[in-house]
Protein backbone atom coordinates (compact mmCIF):
# COMPACT_ATOMS: atom_id res chain seq x y z
CA UNK A 1 0.00 0.00 0.00
CA UNK A 2 1.22 3.56 -0.68
CA UNK A 3 2.54 5.46 2.31
CA UNK A 4 2.25 9.20 2.92
CA UNK A 5 5.30 10.80 4.54
CA UNK A 6 6.69 14.27 5.08
CA UNK A 7 10.26 15.26 4.21
CA UNK A 8 12.07 18.33 5.53
CA UNK A 9 14.39 19.81 2.91
CA UNK A 10 17.64 21.60 3.68
CA UNK A 11 15.98 25.00 3.44
CA UNK A 12 13.28 23.99 5.92
CA UNK A 13 10.51 23.35 3.38
CA UNK A 14 8.11 20.55 4.30
CA UNK A 15 7.28 18.29 1.35
CA UNK A 16 4.57 15.61 1.64
CA UNK A 17 5.10 12.65 -0.66
CA UNK A 18 3.57 9.27 -1.51
CA UNK A 19 5.88 6.22 -1.50
CA UNK A 20 5.47 2.64 -2.63
CA UNK A 21 6.36 -0.42 -0.54
CA UNK A 22 10.04 0.00 -1.46
CA UNK A 23 10.12 3.62 -0.29
CA UNK A 24 10.27 5.06 -3.83
CA UNK A 25 8.12 8.12 -4.62
CA UNK A 26 5.05 7.35 -6.74
CA UNK A 27 5.61 9.13 -10.04
CA UNK A 28 2.21 10.55 -10.99
CA UNK A 29 1.09 11.60 -7.48
CA UNK A 30 4.46 13.35 -7.08
CA UNK A 31 4.14 15.01 -10.49
CA UNK A 32 0.60 16.15 -9.65
CA UNK A 33 1.60 17.51 -6.23
CA UNK A 34 4.60 19.33 -7.67
CA UNK A 35 3.20 20.87 -10.84
CA UNK A 36 -0.43 21.44 -9.87
CA UNK A 37 -0.18 22.20 -6.15
CA UNK A 38 3.28 23.15 -4.88
CA UNK A 39 4.17 25.32 -7.88
CA UNK A 40 0.81 27.06 -7.54
CA UNK A 41 1.60 28.05 -3.94
CA UNK A 42 -0.88 25.67 -2.31
CA UNK A 43 -0.36 25.33 1.46
CA UNK A 44 1.47 22.33 2.88
CA UNK A 45 -1.57 21.00 4.76
CA UNK A 46 -3.70 21.20 1.63
CA UNK A 47 -1.14 19.24 -0.38
CA UNK A 48 -0.94 16.61 2.35
CA UNK A 49 -4.73 16.29 2.46
CA UNK A 50 -4.98 15.92 -1.31
CA UNK A 51 -2.30 13.22 -1.34
CA UNK A 52 -4.30 11.42 1.35
CA UNK A 53 -7.31 11.61 -0.99
CA UNK A 54 -5.22 10.06 -3.77
CA UNK A 55 -4.35 7.19 -1.41
CA UNK A 56 -8.09 6.43 -1.31
CA UNK A 57 -8.11 6.19 -5.12
CA UNK A 58 -5.08 3.89 -5.08
CA UNK A 59 -6.73 1.64 -2.50
CA UNK A 60 -9.80 1.42 -4.73
CA UNK A 61 -7.56 0.46 -7.66
CA UNK A 62 -6.01 -2.30 -5.56
CA UNK A 63 -9.38 -3.59 -4.44
CA UNK A 64 -10.68 -3.67 -8.01
CA UNK A 65 -7.47 -5.12 -9.46
CA UNK A 66 -7.21 -2.16 -11.81
CA UNK A 67 -4.35 -0.13 -13.30
CA UNK A 68 -5.87 3.15 -14.42
CA UNK A 69 -2.59 4.41 -15.85
CA UNK A 70 -2.42 1.49 -18.28
CA UNK A 71 -6.12 1.85 -19.09
CA UNK A 72 -5.79 5.55 -19.89
CA UNK A 73 -2.85 4.85 -22.18
CA UNK A 74 -5.08 2.49 -24.16
CA UNK A 75 -7.92 4.99 -24.32
CA UNK A 76 -10.08 3.26 -21.72
CA UNK A 77 -11.94 5.55 -19.32
CA UNK A 78 -13.95 5.03 -16.16
CA UNK A 79 -17.50 3.92 -16.86
CA UNK A 80 -20.53 5.09 -14.92
CA UNK A 81 -20.47 1.84 -12.93
CA UNK A 82 -16.79 2.43 -12.10
CA UNK A 83 -17.52 5.97 -10.92
CA UNK A 84 -20.39 4.80 -8.73
CA UNK A 85 -18.13 2.14 -7.21
CA UNK A 86 -15.39 4.72 -6.65
CA UNK A 87 -17.90 7.15 -5.13
CA UNK A 88 -19.11 4.55 -2.63
CA UNK A 89 -15.56 3.50 -1.75
CA UNK A 90 -14.46 7.12 -1.23
CA UNK A 91 -17.21 7.49 1.36
CA UNK A 92 -15.65 4.87 3.63
CA UNK A 93 -13.47 5.62 6.64
CA UNK A 94 -10.05 4.35 5.58
CA UNK A 95 -8.80 3.98 9.15
CA UNK A 96 -11.71 1.76 10.08
CA UNK A 97 -11.29 -0.54 7.08
CA UNK A 98 -8.18 -2.33 8.31
CA UNK A 99 -8.01 -5.74 6.71
CA UNK A 100 -11.74 -6.09 6.14
CA UNK A 101 -12.29 -8.70 3.43
CA UNK A 102 -14.79 -6.42 1.72
CA UNK A 103 -11.84 -4.17 0.89
CA UNK A 104 -8.91 -6.56 0.60
CA UNK A 105 -10.84 -9.25 -1.23
CA UNK A 106 -10.03 -12.01 1.31
CA UNK A 107 -12.73 -14.41 2.40
CA UNK A 108 -14.03 -15.28 5.82
CA UNK A 109 -15.79 -18.48 6.76
CA UNK A 110 -17.90 -16.81 9.45
CA UNK A 111 -21.08 -16.80 7.38
CA UNK A 112 -24.51 -18.34 7.77
CA UNK A 113 -26.17 -20.30 4.92
CA UNK A 114 -29.68 -19.03 4.36
CA UNK A 115 -31.36 -20.79 1.43
CA UNK A 116 -29.24 -19.83 -1.59
CA UNK A 117 -27.77 -16.74 0.10
CA UNK A 118 -24.81 -16.41 2.43
CA UNK A 119 -25.27 -13.72 5.06
CA UNK A 120 -21.95 -12.53 6.49
CA UNK A 121 -21.80 -11.57 10.15
CA UNK A 122 -20.27 -8.15 9.62
CA UNK A 123 -21.22 -4.68 10.89
CA UNK A 124 -21.74 -1.84 8.46
CA UNK A 125 -18.61 -0.02 7.38
CA UNK A 126 -18.19 3.43 8.89
CA UNK A 127 -18.31 6.48 6.64
CA UNK A 128 -16.63 9.87 6.61
CA UNK A 129 -18.49 13.16 6.87
CA UNK A 130 -20.16 14.49 3.69
CA UNK A 131 -17.68 17.37 3.41
CA UNK A 132 -14.70 15.00 3.49
CA UNK A 133 -16.42 12.75 0.95
CA UNK A 134 -16.93 15.81 -1.26
CA UNK A 135 -13.28 16.82 -0.93
CA UNK A 136 -12.06 13.32 -1.76
CA UNK A 137 -14.06 13.11 -4.98
CA UNK A 138 -12.97 16.63 -5.97
CA UNK A 139 -9.30 15.68 -5.59
CA UNK A 140 -9.79 12.35 -7.38
CA UNK A 141 -11.50 14.05 -10.31
CA UNK A 142 -8.71 16.64 -10.58
CA UNK A 143 -6.00 14.00 -10.29
CA UNK A 144 -7.47 11.57 -12.83
CA UNK A 145 -8.09 14.40 -15.27
CA UNK A 146 -4.44 15.47 -14.87
CA UNK A 147 -3.00 11.96 -15.26
CA UNK A 148 -5.17 11.10 -18.25
CA UNK A 149 -4.20 14.38 -19.94
CA UNK A 150 -0.48 13.80 -19.35
CA UNK A 151 -0.66 10.24 -20.70
CA UNK A 152 -2.57 11.16 -23.87
CA UNK A 153 -1.36 14.66 -24.70
CA UNK A 154 0.86 13.36 -27.51
CA UNK A 155 -2.22 12.23 -29.44
CA UNK A 156 -3.66 15.69 -29.89
CA UNK A 157 -7.13 14.16 -30.21
CA UNK A 158 -10.20 16.30 -29.54
CA UNK A 159 -12.22 13.13 -28.91
CA UNK A 160 -9.81 11.99 -26.19
CA UNK A 161 -9.91 15.42 -24.55
CA UNK A 162 -13.71 15.30 -24.57
CA UNK A 163 -13.73 11.83 -23.00
CA UNK A 164 -11.35 12.89 -20.22
CA UNK A 165 -13.44 15.98 -19.52
CA UNK A 166 -16.61 13.86 -19.46
CA UNK A 167 -15.07 11.38 -17.01
CA UNK A 168 -13.91 14.11 -14.59
CA UNK A 169 -17.23 15.95 -14.88
CA UNK A 170 -19.17 12.77 -14.08
CA UNK A 171 -17.06 12.14 -10.97
CA UNK A 172 -17.75 15.69 -9.78
CA UNK A 173 -21.48 15.20 -10.38
CA UNK A 174 -21.43 12.29 -7.94
CA UNK A 175 -20.18 14.42 -5.06
CA UNK A 176 -22.67 14.75 -2.16
CA UNK A 177 -25.11 17.64 -2.47
CA UNK A 178 -26.80 19.95 -0.01
CA UNK A 179 -23.70 20.54 2.08
CA UNK A 180 -24.69 24.16 2.69
CA UNK A 181 -27.58 23.01 4.88
CA UNK A 182 -25.35 20.58 6.77
CA UNK A 183 -22.72 23.06 7.90
CA UNK A 184 -22.13 23.32 11.61
CA UNK A 185 -24.17 25.98 13.34
CA UNK A 186 -21.70 28.82 13.66
CA UNK A 187 -23.46 30.13 16.76
CA UNK A 188 -22.19 27.24 18.87
CA UNK A 189 -18.61 27.87 17.77
CA UNK A 190 -18.65 30.92 20.05
CA UNK A 191 -19.07 29.49 23.56
CA UNK A 192 -21.18 31.26 26.21
CA UNK A 193 -19.41 34.02 28.11
CA UNK A 194 -20.00 32.30 31.46
CA UNK A 195 -18.29 29.13 30.19
CA UNK A 196 -15.29 31.05 28.85
CA UNK A 197 -14.93 32.92 32.15
CA UNK A 198 -15.02 29.65 34.10
CA UNK A 199 -12.48 28.05 31.75
CA UNK A 200 -10.12 31.01 32.12
CA UNK A 201 -10.52 31.01 35.91
CA UNK A 202 -9.67 27.32 36.27
CA UNK A 203 -6.82 27.66 33.78
CA UNK A 204 -5.27 30.44 35.86
CA UNK A 205 -1.96 29.71 37.58
CA UNK A 206 -3.25 29.68 41.17
CA UNK A 207 -6.69 28.06 40.83
CA UNK A 208 -7.03 24.97 43.06
CA UNK A 209 -8.90 23.03 40.36
CA UNK A 210 -6.21 23.58 37.75
CA UNK A 211 -5.45 20.02 36.53
CA UNK A 212 -1.75 20.78 35.95
CA UNK A 213 0.66 20.66 38.89
CA UNK A 214 3.94 21.97 37.49
CA UNK A 215 4.05 25.78 38.05
CA UNK A 216 5.89 26.31 34.76
CA UNK A 217 3.28 24.34 32.85
CA UNK A 218 0.51 26.30 34.57
CA UNK A 219 2.13 29.57 33.49
CA UNK A 220 2.58 28.36 29.92
CA UNK A 221 -1.04 27.21 29.68
CA UNK A 222 -2.40 30.43 31.20
CA UNK A 223 -0.36 32.32 28.61
CA UNK A 224 -1.81 30.14 25.83
CA UNK A 225 -5.39 30.73 27.00
CA UNK A 226 -4.78 34.47 27.36
CA UNK A 227 -3.26 34.81 23.89
CA UNK A 228 -6.15 32.92 22.33
CA UNK A 229 -8.86 34.84 24.14
CA UNK A 230 -7.52 38.38 23.84
CA UNK A 231 -6.04 38.26 20.32
CA UNK A 232 -8.18 35.73 18.42
CA UNK A 233 -5.10 33.91 17.11
CA UNK A 234 -5.46 30.84 14.99
CA UNK A 235 -3.91 27.65 16.36
CA UNK A 236 -1.12 27.69 13.78
CA UNK A 237 -0.37 31.35 14.52
CA UNK A 238 -0.17 30.61 18.24
CA UNK A 239 2.21 27.67 17.89
CA UNK A 240 4.42 29.48 15.38
CA UNK A 241 5.04 32.48 17.68
CA UNK A 242 8.73 33.28 18.14
CA UNK A 243 10.26 35.22 21.02
CA UNK A 244 11.45 37.94 18.64
CA UNK A 245 7.85 38.64 17.63
CA UNK A 246 7.02 40.09 21.07
CA UNK A 247 7.51 43.70 22.11
CA UNK A 248 6.77 43.79 25.83
CA UNK A 249 7.61 47.38 26.71
CA UNK A 250 5.18 50.30 26.67
CA UNK A 251 1.92 49.31 24.94
CA UNK A 252 2.97 45.67 24.46
CA UNK A 253 2.04 43.82 21.29
CA UNK A 254 2.91 40.70 19.33
CA UNK A 255 3.63 40.49 15.60
CA UNK A 256 1.92 37.70 13.68
CA UNK A 257 4.38 36.65 10.99
CA UNK A 258 4.62 33.94 8.38
CA UNK A 259 7.37 31.53 9.46
CA UNK A 260 6.82 28.84 6.82
CA UNK A 261 9.73 26.47 6.14
CA UNK A 262 11.77 27.74 9.09
CA UNK A 263 14.99 25.74 9.44
CA UNK A 264 14.84 26.28 13.22
CA UNK A 265 11.50 24.46 13.53
CA UNK A 266 12.04 20.79 14.33
CA UNK A 267 8.36 19.89 13.97
CA UNK A 268 7.74 17.74 10.90
CA UNK A 269 4.19 19.10 10.72
CA UNK A 270 5.04 22.76 11.16
CA UNK A 271 2.23 25.03 12.43
CA UNK A 272 2.05 28.09 10.21
CA UNK A 273 0.21 31.38 9.82
CA UNK A 274 -2.55 31.18 7.20
CA UNK A 275 -3.53 34.83 7.17
CA UNK A 276 -1.84 38.22 6.74
CA UNK A 277 0.98 39.45 8.95
CA UNK A 278 -0.09 42.05 11.50
CA UNK A 279 0.68 43.48 14.97
CA UNK A 280 -1.81 42.71 17.76
CA UNK A 281 -2.01 44.61 21.07
CA UNK A 282 -1.57 42.58 24.25
CA UNK A 283 -3.21 43.17 27.64
CA UNK A 284 -0.69 44.04 30.33
CA UNK A 285 -1.45 40.82 32.21
CA UNK A 286 -0.76 38.63 29.18
CA UNK A 287 2.44 40.57 28.39
CA UNK A 288 3.60 40.04 31.99
CA UNK A 289 2.92 36.30 31.71
CA UNK A 290 4.86 36.13 28.44
CA UNK A 291 7.86 37.88 29.98
CA UNK A 292 7.87 35.63 33.06
CA UNK A 293 7.53 32.50 30.94
CA UNK A 294 10.41 33.53 28.64
CA UNK A 295 12.79 34.65 31.39
CA UNK A 296 11.99 32.34 34.30
CA UNK A 297 10.65 29.09 32.81
CA UNK A 298 11.63 28.62 29.20
CA UNK A 299 15.19 29.90 29.74
CA UNK A 300 15.84 27.09 32.23
CA UNK A 301 15.24 24.38 29.62
CA UNK A 302 18.53 23.87 27.72
CA UNK A 303 16.89 22.38 24.58
CA UNK A 304 14.66 25.46 24.30
CA UNK A 305 17.72 27.68 23.85
CA UNK A 306 18.40 26.08 20.47
CA UNK A 307 15.33 27.52 18.78
CA UNK A 308 13.33 30.79 18.95
CA UNK A 309 9.79 29.43 19.40
CA UNK A 310 7.89 30.69 22.41
CA UNK A 311 5.82 27.71 23.52
CA UNK A 312 7.69 24.50 24.31
CA UNK A 313 7.01 21.03 25.64
CA UNK A 314 7.66 20.37 29.34
CA UNK A 315 7.34 16.58 29.14
CA UNK A 316 10.42 14.85 30.52
CA UNK A 317 11.19 12.86 27.39
CA UNK A 318 12.83 13.50 24.01
CA UNK A 319 10.41 16.39 23.36
CA UNK A 320 11.54 18.41 26.41
CA UNK A 321 12.16 22.00 25.38
CA UNK A 322 11.12 21.36 21.77
CA UNK A 323 8.46 23.56 20.11
CA UNK A 324 4.97 22.60 21.27
CA UNK A 325 3.19 20.46 18.68
CA UNK A 326 -0.37 20.74 17.42
CA UNK A 327 -1.26 17.33 18.84
CA UNK A 328 0.14 18.25 22.26
CA UNK A 329 -1.94 21.42 22.36
CA UNK A 330 -5.07 19.38 21.80
CA UNK A 331 -4.37 16.08 23.57
CA UNK A 332 -2.28 17.27 26.51
CA UNK A 333 -3.67 20.72 27.32
CA UNK A 334 -7.27 21.18 26.17
CA UNK A 335 -8.16 17.51 26.73
CA UNK A 336 -6.94 17.65 30.32
CA UNK A 337 -8.96 20.81 30.95
CA UNK A 338 -12.05 18.90 29.79
CA UNK A 339 -11.57 16.41 32.63
CA UNK A 340 -12.53 19.20 35.04
CA UNK A 341 -15.82 20.01 33.34
CA UNK A 342 -17.37 18.14 30.37
CA UNK A 343 -18.85 21.47 29.24
CA UNK A 344 -15.30 22.52 28.32
CA UNK A 345 -15.57 20.23 25.29
CA UNK A 346 -17.02 23.24 23.48
CA UNK A 347 -13.85 25.25 24.09
CA UNK A 348 -10.94 24.77 21.71
CA UNK A 349 -8.51 27.17 19.98
CA UNK A 350 -10.85 28.08 17.12
CA UNK A 351 -13.77 28.59 19.51
CA UNK A 352 -11.67 31.27 21.22
CA UNK A 353 -11.29 32.98 17.83
CA UNK A 354 -15.06 33.13 17.45
CA UNK A 355 -15.46 34.39 21.00
CA UNK A 356 -12.86 37.11 20.43
CA UNK A 357 -14.85 38.35 17.44
CA UNK A 358 -18.07 38.26 19.44
CA UNK A 359 -16.53 40.39 22.19
CA UNK A 360 -15.17 42.73 19.53
CA UNK A 361 -18.70 43.28 18.19
CA UNK A 362 -20.10 43.89 21.66
CA UNK A 363 -17.29 46.35 22.43
CA UNK A 364 -17.92 48.30 19.22
CA UNK A 365 -21.65 48.47 19.98
CA UNK A 366 -20.96 49.80 23.46
CA UNK A 367 -18.52 52.34 22.01
CA UNK A 368 -21.12 53.56 19.53
CA UNK A 369 -23.78 53.90 22.24
CA UNK A 370 -21.41 56.03 24.30
CA UNK A 371 -20.42 58.11 21.26
CA UNK A 372 -24.01 58.86 20.19
CA UNK A 373 -25.09 59.73 23.73
CA UNK A 374 -22.52 62.52 23.83
CA UNK A 375 -24.30 64.71 21.28
CA UNK A 376 -23.17 65.99 17.90
CA UNK A 377 -19.61 66.69 19.08
CA UNK A 378 -18.96 62.99 19.49
CA UNK A 379 -20.91 61.72 16.48
CA UNK A 380 -17.77 61.50 14.36
CA UNK A 381 -16.41 58.88 16.83
CA UNK A 382 -19.10 56.35 15.82
CA UNK A 383 -17.63 53.26 14.15
CA UNK A 384 -19.59 52.59 10.96
CA UNK A 385 -20.36 49.08 9.67
CA UNK A 386 -17.75 49.49 6.95
CA UNK A 387 -15.18 50.64 9.47
CA UNK A 388 -16.03 47.73 11.77
CA UNK A 389 -15.53 45.31 8.86
CA UNK A 390 -12.12 46.86 8.20
CA UNK A 391 -11.13 46.55 11.86
CA UNK A 392 -12.26 42.92 12.00
CA UNK A 393 -10.42 42.06 8.78
CA UNK A 394 -7.19 43.61 10.10
CA UNK A 395 -7.31 41.91 13.50
CA UNK A 396 -8.17 38.53 11.96
CA UNK A 397 -5.58 38.88 9.21
CA UNK A 398 -8.19 38.59 6.46
CA UNK A 399 -7.65 39.99 2.99
CA UNK A 400 -11.37 40.44 2.45
CA UNK A 401 -14.10 41.97 4.60
CA UNK A 402 -16.40 39.09 3.71
CA UNK A 403 -14.17 36.59 5.52
CA UNK A 404 -15.19 38.03 8.87
CA UNK A 405 -18.93 37.48 8.38
CA UNK A 406 -18.85 33.98 9.87
CA UNK A 407 -17.26 35.28 13.08
CA UNK A 408 -19.99 37.87 13.62
CA UNK A 409 -23.01 35.60 13.33
CA UNK A 410 -23.64 35.12 17.06
CA UNK A 411 -23.66 38.86 17.66
CA UNK A 412 -25.98 39.45 14.69
CA UNK A 413 -28.37 36.77 15.96
CA UNK A 414 -28.46 38.36 19.41
CA UNK A 415 -29.05 41.83 17.95
CA UNK A 416 -31.81 40.46 15.70
CA UNK A 417 -33.45 38.74 18.65
CA UNK A 418 -33.46 41.99 20.65
CA UNK A 419 -34.87 43.90 17.68
CA UNK A 420 -37.76 41.52 17.03
CA UNK A 421 -38.65 41.38 20.72
CA UNK A 422 -38.75 45.18 20.79
CA UNK A 423 -41.09 45.18 17.78
CA UNK A 424 -43.29 42.53 19.39
CA UNK A 425 -43.49 44.53 22.63
CA UNK A 426 -44.47 47.67 20.73
CA UNK A 427 -47.18 45.78 18.83
CA UNK A 428 -48.58 44.30 22.05
CA UNK A 429 -48.68 47.77 23.60
CA UNK A 430 -50.37 49.18 20.51
CA UNK A 431 -52.98 46.40 20.57
CA UNK A 432 -53.82 46.88 24.22
CA UNK A 433 -51.32 44.77 26.09
CA UNK A 434 -51.57 41.61 24.07
CA UNK A 435 -55.30 41.58 23.35
CA UNK A 436 -56.81 40.93 19.95
CA UNK A 437 -56.31 43.64 17.38
CA UNK A 438 -59.26 45.19 15.59
CA UNK A 439 -59.46 43.76 12.12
Amino acid sequence: MPRLSVHVLGGGERVPMLHDDRGLPLFYPTLFATTQLRNAGVAFNTIRNKLADIVVLLRWEQQQGRDLTAEFMHGEWLSLADIVSLRDFAKLNMRALGTDERVTGTTDNRAVDFLEARVALRPALTSVAPQQHYNRLTTIADYLEFVATVLTQHRGSAHVVAEITRMAKTIRKHRPRGLASRKDDLDRLSPPSELVDRFMAIGAESHPQNPFHNPGVRLRNALIFGLLRYTGLRRGELLSLRIDQFELGHEPHVWIRRNQDDVHDSRRYQPVTKTKERPLPLPEAVAEQAERYIMQVRARLPPARRHPYLLVSHRKDQTLGQPLSTSALSSQIFSKMRTIDPAFSGIHPHAFRHYFNYELSVSIDNHNVTATSGGDKRAEMVISEAREADVRAFLNGHRSRASGAAYNRRHICEASDRAIRLVQAQLRQKNGGGGKSNE
